[in-house]
């Protein structure tokens, strides 16, 4: 039988030095005799293709709708392009933006193209791409492009500039706890609103994953937090450093919180425009994954949307304050990546105490 040799083939780039990763070179492949391909080359070409693009599982939607058209599918593994890591994923969180994304209330803020691989944040090692002072090998903590294919899958490509590195005594699990959630309350508070110590904060929606971490958050700077959650998360949110803790299905938070500097927004509608009562003359309203948001009522505080893309000093300022525990990720549950849709119905839920985390390619 006659056998056809297909010549060896690089696909991605290689280390600093020139050398080609040990992941990037694709060994020799000899094909049997075309016959036995059905006649054709087809079958060739299909087994070049997969040495060439290798496949792996990924959680995508192929048009918007409920949590049922969630699915796993076996899709091209992806390549990095200029300014990009490839990234083995070990865990990837599930956030609001994620189940947002799904019925398609984030295309007010962005285009979406379909199909789409869901996921926003990761933690897992580099397989390949260049960054300064990350190299293939290094474990990092890495928020994807949210204009693009995200990172609920055995491997994502993310921008050099949206990684960082995971110090050794910070699990994946635990980088990822924090991941996209911290850099949405660091942004928020520390980036826009400016907050200080003395300062007033109220934060909406304490005991979800943005909220708990801006709870924490705004206490390490020094700020009186007062915190709004369910009645059976009252302990929780005290235990993350709130001050005050207000259960807002058997109290108005506008009569209960006084007058705040800084009011952080994760709900939106009839929270977000009754919290124009409880804001100083000159506080700030920031808000992020929150909708739907009306026009500004009043001209005498600044209103602002979050716009949150982590960049490499976010991150790694939050795995700074993560070692120093003074951010204290909280871990709701832990899921397969073939359990997604079970993980995100728990996250959307609004019952979810901590971040669910998928576990993509351990």
């Amino acid at each position: 039988m006659q056998t056809t040799s297909c010549r060896s083939r690089r696909y991605v780039g290689a280390d600093g030095a020139g050398r080609p990763l040990k992941s990037q070179v694709i060994q020799p492949l000899h094909v049997a005799d075309e016959r036995t391909f059905k006649g054709t080359w087809s079958g060739v070409s299909a087994i070049v293709r997969q040495q060439v693009f290798p496949r792996m599982r990924a959680c995508l939607i192929e048009k918007f709708g409920s949590l049922e058209e969630l699915r796993i599918a076996d899709v091209d593994q992806p390549l990095a392009g200029p300014d990009e890591l490839l990234v083995k994923v070990f865990a990837a969180s599930v956030n609001p933006s994620d189940w947002k994304l799904i019925d398609g209330r984030l295309q007010a803020l962005f285009p979406v193209a379909l199909p789409r691989i869901l996921g926003r944040d990761c933690a897992g090692e580099i397989v390949s791409g260049r960054a300064a002072g990350l190299a293939a090998g290094d474990r990092v903590l890495a928020v994807a492009d949210a204009r693009k294919n995200g990172t609920h899958a055995e491997y994502a490509v993310v921008p050099s500039s949206q990684a960082a590195p995971i110090p050794a005594s910070i699990s994946s699990e635990q980088a990822v706890a924090i991941g996209n959630s911290g850099a949405a309350a660091w942004i928020c508070l520390v980036d826009v609103a400016r907050i200080a110590s003395g300062q007033r904060v109220l934060i909406h929606a304490g005991a979800g994953a943005v909220g708990g971490l801006a709870i924490q958050l705004a206490r390490h700077f020094g700020a009186e937090v007062i915190t709004t959650c369910r009645g059976d998360n009252l302990d929780h949110v005290r235990s993350l450093g709130a001050h005050v803790a207000i259960d807002y299905t058997r109290e108005d938070f506008v009569k209960q919180a006084g007058s705040c500097d800084v009011v952080f927004d994760t709900v939106g509608g009839e929270v977000n425009r009754r919290s124009y009562a409880v804001l100083k003359p000159g506080g700030v309203l920031v808000y992020v994954h929150a909708l739907p948001i009306g026009p500004p009522l009043r001209n005498d505080v600044r209103v602002q949307r979050g716009e949150i893309r982590p960049m490499r000093h976010h991150l790694q300022e939050l795995m700074k304050l993560a070692v120093a525990d003074v951010l204290k990720p909280r871990i709701g549950a832990l899921w397969p990546l073939a359990e997604a849709r079970e993980a995100y119905a728990r996250a959307a839920s609004g019952h979810a105490r901590g971040k669910n985390i998928l576990l993509c390619g351990y």
